[in-house]
């Protein structure tokens, strides 16, 4: 990518209110795969349904796949995938036993499992989140919604994790298209590492992960000296944390990088990766974060008034997420909502409480303010 120019020490105007774009597919759910411990497809279907039954789509656009948009052409995902990693993609869902042996040839890592349906579900979130830059480009929207995508793992030629295409890379690069300089922040229990290495060396991405980081923890990367090479030197902040962080540390690390690093860099859009693995009671993050303090970085983002995409990332613990996914979205309609759940398909998946908050989980907390 060319590099960008100086940012103008003026700040850019935010924007009055928000127009928010919703992007769903009602049928995303029949993607979700035991067999390959898949199970983001369905949590983002009991977002999706939490959301409807809020009443939320009443304060946003809502964008359905086949009417306002649809999956992501092979040639699009080529735009960051190589051809041999997307030809492979290709054949799993006809092929699956013809091309079996060659998996081993394009993963990462050897806990990725390919499920029989990971290409069209590859081309569904990815085309959600490419649509949603897009309408971002065009002004249509100042937020965009996508909670399926955030699949930040993924590398040029092979899977990582659960990310089978890199939908946040090629997202980013639709942006890039209409803005200059792109913040991309990645609030997740797990380094947002394809994202990282994609942008690594260039400073039209300035990039910003808060993550857990610990000896055998996935993905590994994300190191505090890895701050970027080239032109991309100094365009790269990673905030590695361990196990245990709290309301507290959330807001003294992460809230004045993130300022910091927005007043310096003068963004002209943003790319937020809203994992839910750093809130309590997820199964892997291992996090004390409540509901409140995820929100109250969200709002400091949203708050930089630049058109912003959303999108999931990860989270392991079902209800968890949903919980977020949906407090999150009213957050961006500015909608406050009532702490019951309301009553829908999908409520059982709420017990026992039933309610939008979150019971903390306290876990012992391993950071320290020398540490912090």
């Amino acid at each position: 990518p060319l590099r960008a120019g100086p940012p103008d020490p003026t700040p850019l105007p935010k924007m009055a209110s928000r127009r928010v774009l919703y992007f769903i597919d009602e049928k995303i759910g029949i993607h979700a795969s035991p067999e390959a411990s898949l199970r983001k497809p369905h949590v983002t279907r009991l977002a999706d349904e939490l959301v409807k039954a809020y009443g939320l789509h009443a304060h946003m656009t809502v964008a359905e796949c086949g009417k306002q948009w649809e999956p992501a052409p092979a040639q699009s995902i080529r735009r960051f995938h190589t051809d041999a990693y997307v030809n492979f993609l290709e054949q799993i869902e006809l092929q699956g036993k013809e091309v079996a042996e060659e998996a081993a040839n394009f993963v990462l890592n050897p806990s990725v499992c390919f499920s029989e349906t990971a290409w069209p579900y590859s081309r569904l979130y990815t085309g959600a989140s490419m649509a949603a830059a897009q309408q971002l480009v065009a002004g249509a929207a100042d937020v965009a919604i996508s909670w399926a995508g955030g699949q930040t793992h993924a590398r040029r030629d092979c899977a990582s994790g659960f990310s089978y295409v890199n939908d946040a890379v090629l997202a980013t690069l639709e942006l890039l298209q209409g803005f200059e300089r792109v913040l991309f922040v990645s609030l997740d229990a797990c380094h947002a590492s394809g994202v990282e290495e994609a942008f690594y060396t260039t400073d039209r991405v300035l990039f910003l992960s808060l993550h857990r980081h610990a000896e055998g923890f996935f993905p590994g990367s994300g190191g505090e000296r890895d701050i970027g090479e080239g032109a991309g030197r100094n365009h790269n902040i990673n905030l590695p944390v361990g196990e245990g962080l709290t309301d507290g540390d959330l807001d003294a690390l992460f809230a004045p990088v993130a300022a910091a690093a927005a007043e310096r860099y003068q963004p002209h859009a943003l790319v937020v990766c809203a994992g839910t693995g750093l809130l309590s009671g997820d199964r892997l993050g291992c996090m004390n974060v409540s509901l409140d303090g995820y929100l109250g970085a969200l709002r400091n983002l949203l708050a930089l008034g630049r058109p912003t995409l959303l999108l999931g990332g990860s989270g392991y613990t079902q209800s968890t997420a949903a919980r977020a996914w949906c407090a999150a979205t009213a957050l961006a309609c500015e909608v406050e909502l009532l702490d019951a759940i309301p009553e829908h398909e999908f409520r059982p998946y709420y017990a026992p409480t039933f309610r939008l908050k979150l019971d903390l989980t306290i876990l012992t907390n391993s950071n320290t303010p020398a540490t912090l």
